[in-house]
């Protein structure tokens, strides 16, 4: 006898029963709905034409033998459905392809994200003081605190809004502000529109936070809420100065939770971040301070 045949069994003993039932075939129902999606998502990024970015192909770095990578899904946290926010980064910064991705069939490749380990797989630059964005985020909109990247990772789905990857002269190229110095963007755009698309008119988030860019206005032309937050390679640039306790971003520190939170996010933020860690706490508390009054 199947699952679903007992509990249809057990709907004839009691109303209490009978409603326990149904709420489980519903959530058996929502449950099969996001895996079609899945599927969905899958197809529809496999049917994406990449010889329609030939022109680009010269400055495309997610490709192998001159043929070009098919677009990645983005990850999707187990516990999505929670808080649907999604997060985007820029691009994969590589000057070459994965060479875990190489021999790869193509759906391995769509699903690359989707499939990650855990969040140190991610291909988002710089993911961990982006999941600390996500956590500060949650914390002041739904004063859930989450202190393990673990946890935040599983309550958001990530990608990129590009999913092709540029390089030259042996470093990446802002698909953004950077292609439009080696060759007209515009084709570029729209073909990664259209991708970004097709997975967020599925995946329907409430919130999107995002780096800014001139993206997140197709994102708002979809209805779809957006919330811009500086890319953190700024703080590696010196963030105009602006992150420091006379700088223009300090605020004091009156929630002793937001503090905590930041804290441990600080001490599981790693590599070249390491060296500016009293910048990214200003950063985060900074942001915290702006979604909690609002």
């Amino acid at each position: 006898m199947t699952r679903m045949h007992l509990l249809l069994r057990l709907t004839s003993r009691s109303k209490g029963q009978a409603d326990a039932c149904l709420l489980a075939q519903t959530l058996c129902a929502e449950v099969n709905k996001f895996i079609v999606n899945i599927k969905y998502l899958v197809k529809r990024f496999g049917e994406f034409n990449t010889s329609s970015l030939d022109e680009y192909k010269w400055l495309i770095s997610s490709k192998y033998d001159n043929e070009i990578f098919p677009p990645y899904i983005p990850h999707i946290g187990k516990y999505y459905s929670k808080y649907k926010i999604m997060m985007y980064g820029m691009a994969q910064s590589m000057v070459g392809p994965l060479a875990s991705l190489i021999e790869k069939n193509t759906t391995y490749k769509i699903r690359q994200m989707y499939d990650a380990l855990d969040y140190d797989h991610i291909r988002i630059a710089p993911y961990k003081v982006m999941l600390s964005i996500a956590g500060i985020y949650i914390y002041a909109r739904h004063r859930d605190a989450i202190e393990s990247f673990d946890e935040i990772h599983e309550s958001i789905a990530a990608t990129n809004y590009y999913k092709f990857s540029f390089s030259a002269d042996g470093h990446d190229v802002n698909p953004n502000s950077g292609l439009k110095e080696y060759q007209s963007p515009d084709n570029y755009w729209k073909e990664n529109d259209s991708l970004s698309e097709i997975e967020i008119t599925h995946l329907k988030p409430s919130t999107v936070l995002s780096f800014k860019g001139r993206h997140n206005k197709i994102i708002r032309g979809l209805g779809f809420n957006v919330v811009e937050f500086n890319d953190p390679s700024w703080i590696l640039r010196g963030a105009n100065g602006v992150l420091k306790k006379t700088g223009s971003w300090y605020r004091k520190r009156n929630d002793k939770q937001a503090k905590n939170l930041v804290t441990s996010y600080l001490e599981q933020i790693d590599g070249k971040y390491t060296g500016k860690k009293d910048a990214i706490e200003i950063y985060l508390l900074k942001y915290y301070h702006d979604w909690s009054s609002t």
